[in-house]
């Protein structure tokens, strides 16, 4: 009982037949060093905590919660600020759901909705255009279906 320790079989922390999630062959992900950051994504999720620097270009689904300076850009991909997001940044998407500050142009080539705690200070662009009441916009908007 006492004087000899029992020597137990560790158990890793995660669990040995739980299925994890592999990146996609798809995923593309770049980072320079140096003054300019430049990242390439599928899809991805930048969290309240995080700020970036610089450009930021994808496909598919972008969800941001924290602070980003530059410029995001996709051809295909939809953008969603979350009400913690701040953007100061020209965004060029096909689909943008803003609902955090942006300060920037944005243009979309299909449809931008402005939830109710947006605060957008710049141009917009789109085909399609929701604003739900309480938003802050202060800019020019072009609507052209």
């Amino acid at each position: 009982m006492f004087g000899k320790k029992k020597v137990r079989d560790q158990e890793p922390s995660f669990q040995k037949n739980a299925e994890y999630p592999v990146p996609a062959e798809d995923d593309k992900r770049k980072i320079e060093n140096g003054n300019k950051s430049e990242i390439n994504i599928q899809s991805a999720r930048l969290s309240s905590d995080a700020q970036i620097e610089g450009t930021i270009r994808f496909d598919g689904i972008m969800r941001i919660d924290g602070n980003v300076k530059g410029e995001i850009s996709t051809k295909n991909g939809e953008l969603v600020v979350s009400e913690s997001g701040i953007i100061n940044a020209t965004i060029t998407t096909k689909n943008a759901i803003i609902g955090g500050h942006v300060d920037g142009n944005i243009i979309a080539t299909n449809k931008v909705v402005l939830k109710q705690k947006a605060h957008l200070i710049g141009d917009l662009q789109a085909k399609t255009l929701a604003i739900e009441e309480g938003v802050v916009f202060a800019g020019r908007c072009n609507v052209n279906p």
